[in-house]
Parts: C-alpha cells; structure tokens; sequence
C-alpha cells in the first residue's frame, strides 16, 4: 500500500460530530464540572439537610417539654383546688357535702364531686346541674387524674385525691381540661408549626391556635404510642400532609403533647439552597461551556491543520507546510511535520529514482528469465543430438546477443573438442571446424573445470582456429562458455561479438544457461545410446524368436516319428517283442509325449510373444469341458492316490471362445494341482453369475508364499527354481495360461497360504468377442 493510501486510510477527510475530538473535548470538561459540581450540591444538601431536621427536633422537642410543663403547671392548680376538701377537720358526710358545695361555687373547673369510702361506695355525690357523675362505680382508688374523656366537644377527667382521714378514704372530682388549652405556650417553633394535646384513645384535649384538628376531634395516633418516639421524625398530620413530629407524654396525665411542622415549612432551608445550588449550578455550567468551548478550539484547530497538513502528503504535495504559532507542543509538532515533509520530499524523488531502476532491472531479468525459459524449451524440445546442439548455438546467440556462435562437444577418448553445431559464422571461413585441443586453451586444464571466460581481445586467443576468419568478419571479442555436469566436461559454447557491443546477459543467467546445455546434450546422447540398444535388442528377440519357432518345428518332426513307430512296435506291426522291449517302448512314449508338451508349450509361447496367435472362437460347453479335463487327468491323480471331485453349478449357459485353448488352461492348472499334491483332494468348481464365468481349481497341496504368489505366472519362473527340484517343466505354463485367459478378456488369480493348499481361480466372460482375441 503506497503512502498516500496509508494516510488515506488513517486520516478520513471529515469525522462527524459525535466522533469529532472537538465534542470529546467539551463534553468531556463539561461534565467533570456538572460532576464536582452535583457532588458539591449533593454534600451540602445534606449536611443540610441533617442540620435542618436536628435544629427542627431540638426546638420541636423543647417546646414540647416547655409544654409538658405548662400542662402540669395547669393540672396541678386544679388538684391543689380540689385537694383543700380533703382536710382533717371534715369528719361527717355533711361536712364534706358542704366543702363539696363551696369548691363547686369557687372552682367553675370542676364538675362534680364524689366522697368514696375504704369499700369503694361513694357516700355524698355533688355536682353542677347537667353533669353526670365524676365517675362510674367502681371508683378509682389511684390518686391523681385517670383516663381523660370527650363529651359534648368539651374533654374532662377524673380526679382522684387522698384524705388523710378516715383511711383509704378519697374524693373524686369531675374537672374539665379545657383550660389546658390555655395552657400550651403559644409561640410554636418554627414557621407553620402548631401543638395540641392528645389521649391514649387520639382524642384531641386541647390545641394551639394554628392546629388544623378541633378539640375533641380523633387522630390516628394517641400519645401514649408515641411516648418512646423519637423526637423530629417523619409522619403525617390529621389532615393528611406529611409533617416532622415530636411526641412528649404528660406524667400527671395519660395523655401526650404532639409537635408538628408542615415539610415545606421545616425544610424551607433546604429548598432556598437547592434554588441557589441550582443558579449556580447553571452558571457553573455557562462558564465550564464556554471555558471547554475554547479550550477545545485551542486544542482541535491545531490538530485539524496537522490533519489537513497529513492530507497534503497523502496527496504527494509535499510543498504544502503547516503554519501553527501557539508556541506550545503543537507548534513543536507542526515544525517536525515539516522537516518530515521537507524529508520525505527528498525520499520520494531518491524512491522514484530508485523504483525506476529496480523496475528496468526487474524488466531486464524478467526479459532474461522469458528468454532463458524459451532457451530450455528450444532445447529440450528434441533429443537428437544435432538438433540439441544447433538449438544450443542458436539460443546462446539469442542470449548474449552476439553474431556467431559456435559448439564444441568433447570426446571422451580423446579429449578432443569438435565443432558440432555453428550459428552466424561466415560460410566462406571453414577454419572453426578444426579441434580444439585442451592443453592449448588459456589457463590449464580442462575449459570445463573454469567458469565461463571472458575473450575481450579475440586477437589474442590463439588456441581459437578460426581467429583470423572472426576478425575479419569484425568479431573482435566474445565468451568461452563451458559445458559440464556431475559426470565431467560435455562440451564448449564459443559466442562472438563487436568489441563496442556490451553483454546482455547477466553470469547468473549464463551460468543456468550452461547447466541446461549440458542437460540437454546429456540426455540426447543417453537417447542415442538407448535407442542404438533398443535396436539391438529388437534384432535379438526377433533372432530369439525365429529360433525357438525354428527349433519347435525342428523338434517337433522326428520327435512325432520316433513317438509313431514307437506306437507301431507297441502294436506288434513289426513283430511280437519281449516284456521289456514292450516296458522301454512304453517308457520312450511317456517321455516323447512330455517332450511334445514342453516343445508345444515353447511353440505356444513364441506365437503369444511374436503375437501371432489367435483365438477360434465359438460356442462350447462349460460343463463338458470340465468333464474331459477330469477324465484326462483322472488316471494321474489316481497315480498319487488323489481324490479328483468337480462341483459344476446347474444351468450354466452355453460359453463363447476357444474351447481348445481354454482346455489347455484348465489342463495345465488341474495338472499343476495334482502334481504338487501328494495327498487330500483337487477340487474343480464352476459357476456363473452376471456373464461371467467363474472357474475353481482348489488342492490341498503345500501351498504357494506370499512372496511367490506375483511371480509364478512370469515365464520360466518356478517356486522351486534349483536344480534339485522335485517336479519338473519350464515354467512356461502358468504364464501360457494366463495370457491364454487375457486374450479372452479374463482374468487368473491365486489364493493360497502355506500348508494349506492353494485355489486358483479363472474369470472369464461367457462370451468372448473378436475385439478381446485380436487384443
């Protein structure tokens, strides 16, 4: 990838928005400051807040103990009324009913009175006309005042005091809490903030002005539940707005003293901070934007004229400098971009330089490796030896681009080098054809041990024989260019040229040059001496096989008349003859007839290997077939005592061939099993599936190795080939049977293992056609 592409690639023309750096940069600094600054508003909104709720429980909590106070102070004016009835010198019942009468005219609190004895009976009732009784039977005995009750709007409660005599004596007053009310301080703490006092049942005894609940009214919680709460805590009011609340119980009384402020109100100084939190949050942003605003812009203008400044480059306007005066790290950078383009201005003009003579040169050994390529083929393209050096003399003229060039071969006898091949050599100068000695060469030793000589001044090369022809035909320099292998010097490549013409070949390529010259002149002479032993070799088969044919006939005629007049004497045509005239006649006739076989099988032999033996076919029958071969051979396994058994498959269809030949086969392969079994069974099987025939031969002989089983269909080839062999023959029969089996398109193979017998089996077509005979 060239610069400008890489560039390209890394610096795209323009970013959008919200990938640009110009808005990482802003957003970046505008939310660390919404950041510091949301943490600042948060820290003091509640510390706060805290403080806030503290001083809110701290003034709602004195205000109720204040309250307590005034309550108590009220209850126990009204106790120290009622407890001046309970003096000592009252001692009757009218006496107590007559204080009871003058406490009710002095104090309009109380109700009504009541004298309860130590058995609990009230003994003198008093009270103000509409009141009911200070309280139902049984009295309570407990002094002080008892649960408070609404009745009418108006509270009121039992008041219970001791006399001192008689014993366990008390009176019970009827008072009214209304003047409790009174009695809550009012200046409530804080804005909004009011107080009322409330029963164990949450009914209201008294209020402060700005309560939203009227006296007597239920709330949903009584003061007596409230006792253990702690004070400035979150609840909601009787009206259903959510409040802090402080609960104070009243000792002198079941009742407690409730403290409320509305959240608005109590928090009022947390939402003025939050108001000036926000304004400033507001502003710190405005500042944050426009501060990140320019600083961003301080920051990106410099990046983008360094990006426009790489575009430059990528564009090859290595002319174009970046101008940046912040005197910061960006005007260090813009400067070294520049040396970088002022350097990279100078590295394209060397590059280009550079690249245009790396391109000339890879031009030239491409032209060179074209012209080497076209030099191999050219001679490699024949393998006779003239042709390969004319070829070879033609190219090193191509090559080099010389005028002439001349090719000496070396004799290996003499060492010698002969003109084999000349190309552009004056026709009127003869003189290059004489030998080339090696002794008179430059240098010592054989040419073809140097590397290639260079001849500046063909002037003064001596040894050349046609010197004086090259010169004058103004061939004034040239090359001597050896040819060898790994096997010795082949030859010598002579090229000649202008002393004022350069060499256009490189070494490299002459040196590949040489090497596939002397390939070449090496295979054609290992051609030419294979194909002068091909010849030879073809007349010596050809003698080979006249001479068998020859000898067969030759063998054949008297041995066919010793085996006739053997016959006749046998049948006493010439007169009777003794028993052991008759034995030896009997043995020369078992012998001729095996010599007949072997002269017939090297008859048969010759024919396959001249080609000249053909096939009659016609129909025949499987079965019959086996049938006959059984019965020839059925006398030789009798000879050895060997069970002879066929197992022929019914309804085998009428074959097509040669029945004589294939008889001959199946003879031969019946004959080898009984004559290697010396005991057990030969087995002949035929079958017949898909037209095809397939034909058995199994034995329970010695069986036939691994090894041997490739080699015994070769000719002359035996398993026991020594000559102290037990059974006899050529050899040839195997391999006469199998070729027999090939001209009828089948084929023979052999199953077999040591000391377990062998079976050879023979597949044939059940038709054989003209094409698989002639073949």
């Amino acid at each position: 990838m060239s610069l400008r592409a890489r560039l390209t690639a890394t610096l795209p023309a323009r970013l959008s928005w919200h990938r640009s750096l110009f808005r990482k940069y802003v957003l970046t600094l505008v939310s660390l400051v919404a950041l510091v600054l949301s943490i600042n508003a948060g820290v003091e909104t509640w510390i706060l807040y805290r403080e806030t709720v503290r001083a809110v429980a701290r003034a709602q909590a004195d205000y109720a103990q204040e309250a307590e106070r005034a309550v108590e102070t009220a209850l126990g004016e009204i106790e120290r009324q009622v407890s001046w009835v309970t003096r000592a010198s009252a001692i009757t019942l009218e006496q107590h009913r007559d204080d009871y009468d003058l406490l009710l005219q002095q104090a309009p609190g109380v109700l009504a009175l009541a004298f309860v004895d130590a058995s609990g009976k009230a003994q003198v009732r008093t009270g103000r006309p509409g009141a009911g009784p200070p309280a139902e039977a049984p009295f309570p005995t407990r002094p002080g005042f008892g649960r408070p009750d609404v009745r009418d709007g108006r509270p009121h409660a039992a008041l219970v005091v001791a006399h001192a005599w008689p014993e366990q004596a008390v009176t019970v007053a009827e008072v009214s809490l209304e003047p409790l009310a009174g009695a809550l301080p009012s200046a409530t703490p804080g804005s909004g903030s009011y107080a009322y006092l409330v029963d164990t049942e949450g009914r209201v005894l008294g209020r402060t002005g700005a309560s939203p609940v009227a006296l007597g009214a239920e709330v949903p919680r009584a003061g007596e539940g409230a006792a253990g709460a702690p004070a400035g805590r979150f609840g909601q009011s009787p009206d259903g707005r959510y409040v802090l609340r402080t609960d104070r119980p009243v000792g002198a009384l079941p009742a407690a003293i409730v403290v409320e402020q509305p959240l608005p109100e109590a928090l009022a100084p947390i939402r003025e901070l939050l108001i000036r939190l926000a304004w400033l949050f507001a502003f710190g942003l405005v500042v944050a934007i426009c501060a990140s605003l320019v600083l961003a812009r301080r920051m990106v203008v410099p990046i983008r004229a360094l990006h426009a400044g790489a575009e430059h480059l990528a564009a090859n306007r290595f002319d174009h400098r970046i101008a940046i005066r912040s005197g910061d790290e960006f005007e260090a950078l813009a400067d070294a971009f520049n040396r970088m383009a002022d350097e990279l201005s100078g590295s394209y003009g060397r590059l280009e330089v550079e690249i245009e003579k790396r391109t000339r040169d890879l031009a030239h050994s491409v032209s060179e490796l074209r012209a080497l390529e076209e030099t191999g083929r050219a001679i490699v393209a024949s393998l006779k030896l003239d042709a390969v050096t004319a070829a070879i003399a033609a190219r090193a003229a191509a090559l080099t681009g010389a005028r002439a060039s001349l090719v000496y071969l070396r004799d290996g006898a003499s060492g010698r080098y002969a003109l084999a091949a000349a190309r552009g050599w004056p026709e009127d100068a003869p003189e290059a054809g004489a030998e080339l000695a090696p002794a008179s060469l430059p240098g010592s030793g054989d040419p073809a041990a140097r590397g290639a000589l260079a001849l500046p001044d063909l002037a003064e090369a001596t040894w050349f024989p046609g010197r004086a022809a090259a010169l004058a035909a103004g061939l004034s320099a040239g090359l001597a260019l050896p040819l060898s292998d790994a096997e010795g010097p082949l030859g010598l490549v002579l090229v000649l040229r202008d002393a004022r013409a350069a060499q256009s070949a490189s070494p490299d390529v002459l040196q590949s040059f040489a090497h596939q010259a002397a390939l070449a002149i090496r295979n054609a002479r290992l051609f030419q001496e294979v194909d002068e032993k091909n010849r030879e070799l073809a007349a010596a088969d050809r003698h080979k096989t006249h001479f068998f044919a020859n000898m067969s006939h030759e063998l054949r005629t008297p041995l066919n008349a010793v085996l006739g007049y053997s016959e006749l004497l046998v049948d006493g045509l010439y007169g009777p003859l003794s028993d052991k005239a008759l034995d030896a006649l009997e043995r020369i006739q078992i012998n001729g007839r095996h010599l007949l076989s072997l002269i017939n099988d090297v008859l048969d032999f010759t024919k396959i290997e001249a080609g000249s033996l053909t096939l009659s076919i016609q129909d025949y029958s499987m079965p019959a077939m086996i049938e006959q071969v059984v019965a020839a051979a059925s006398s030789l396994a009798q000879g050895k005592k060997i069970a002879l058994t066929t197992e022929v498959a019914e309804g085998l269809p009428v074959g097509q061939g040669d029945e004589r030949r294939l008889t001959q086969v199946l003879m031969n392969l019946v004959g080898n099993a009984i004559k290697f079994t010396e005991a057990g069974e030969v087995r002949v099987s035929a079958a017949a599936s898909d037209a095809w025939f397939t034909l058995s031969v199994a034995d329970t002989g010695p069986g036939i190795a691994v090894a041997d089983q490739g080699r015994i269909f070769d000719e002359f080839q035996q398993i026991d080939s020594s000559s102290t062999r037990k059974q006899g023959g050529t050899g040839l029969g195997l391999s006469i049977a199998r070729k027999l089996v090939m001209l009828h398109g089948g084929r023979i193979e052999v199953e077999s293992e040591p000391g377990h017998g062998a079976v050879f089996r023979v597949h044939l077509p059940v038709r054989a056609s003209e094409e698989k005979q002639a073949a």
